[in-house]
């Protein structure tokens, strides 16, 4: 077991350290595959929905309550839910594409009965209302709406395609400094959700986190789960392995298989990208990253505007094979 502790502890510093060393060079990467030059207007045209006059029924996860309002108040606050005011306006534009392009995914695939899309971010994507805004944002309110707004209208009628089609617009906080395949985190087949690189996120001042937990606790979730312990702390564990961008695929803790999105759900870790070691009575978890990885990383879109990419490049580094599209007012 100690050799084991000692894998994971250079697993996880090598996760903290080296991200910063590679920063540099893929952002370089980055620059080489989308060369910055003059503006140009590549958002292709398309002819088949409303935006402007279209509304929204949005039910309340909780209260199962439907409100109807329109596509710009929605979106408004969607962004304001979902992603840091503070950003860059090219990563605030990249959201909004993101939440209108989710918004019109939904409706053709996993609509509530009675409206287009919940509230719920574990199951849509967020919403804030104006007074829930105000209180969010305080003596910043105006601000930071007045930058959201103004970031809503100039995209509104923008969403991302592929073969036509709205793509799941799927976004997260903070990658490993790779995102995940979509595949390898929930299964199915997503051309457009495919790992790529995301260095800015390694900069973060969240990027690592870290999470305790006694023996007691966390042998009582295992076991509740399916797995059988021996009486020695230090031999629960037995194997971690992990999948090419670094996210733990499996982990064997007393001879049951855990994936780690499990295990990031059963001791609420920021992600599945972790190394675990049990100490002086308590299992560590360090942890790289925030979100379950898939789609757009938030911090490295606004990484990325940083550096001077539109949100054009931005959606389309992100959300691999996809296209921006306008659909007419």
């Amino acid at each position: 077991m100690k050799s084991y502790g000692i894998i994971c502890f250079f697993l996880s510093l090598a996760m903290i350290l080296f991200p910063l060393v590679s920063v540099e060079k893929a952002t370089n990467v980055f620059k080489k595959e989308f060369a910055i030059t003059e503006e140009t207007e590549t958002t292709e045209k398309s002819e088949d929905i409303e935006t402007e006059n279209s509304t929204v029924k949005v039910m309340n996860a909780n209260s199962k309550n439907i409100t109807e309002m329109s596509l710009k108040e929605y979106l408004i606050g969607v962004v304001a839910a979902e992603i840091n005011p503070a950003y860059h306006e090219e990563a605030i534009k990249a959201q909004v594409i993101a939440a209108h392009t989710k918004l019109e995914y939904t409706k053709l695939h996993n609509t509530p009965e009675n409206a287009h899309i919940t509230d719920s971010p574990a199951s849509h994507q967020g919403y804030l209302t104006d007074d829930e805004q105000k209180e969010k944002w305080g003596e910043n309110y105006k601000t930071y709406y007045e930058k959201i707004k103004k970031c809503v209208e100039e995209v509104m009628n923008v969403i991302i395609v592929y073969e036509s089609e709205p793509i799941n617009a799927v976004f997260h906080a903070i990658s490993n400094g790779q995102t995940e395949n979509a595949t390898d985190v929930w299964g199915g087949e997503y051309p457009y959700l495919v790992s790529v690189q995301s260095a800015g996120d390694k900069l973060s001042p969240a990027y690592t986190s870290e999470s305790i937990v006694s023996s007691d606790d966390f042998k009582k979730k295992v076991t509740e789960n399916g797995a059988t312990l021996e009486e020695n702390p230090e031999k629960w564990v037995k194997k971690i392995t992990y999948t090419d961008t670094g996210m733990v695929k499996e982990i064997i803790i007393g001879g049951k298989s855990f994936k780690g999105t499990e295990i990031r759900t059963l001791f609420d870790l920021k992600s599945s990208t972790f190394a675990v070691k049990y100490d002086d009575g308590s299992f560590i978890f360090t942890v790289c990253g925030y979100g379950h990885g898939v789609g757009m990383s938030q911090y490295g879109a606004n990484y990325m505007a940083q550096q001077g990419f539109s949100y054009e490049q931005i959606l389309e580094h992100y959300y691999q094979n996809s296209k921006c599209v306008i659909r007419n007012a």
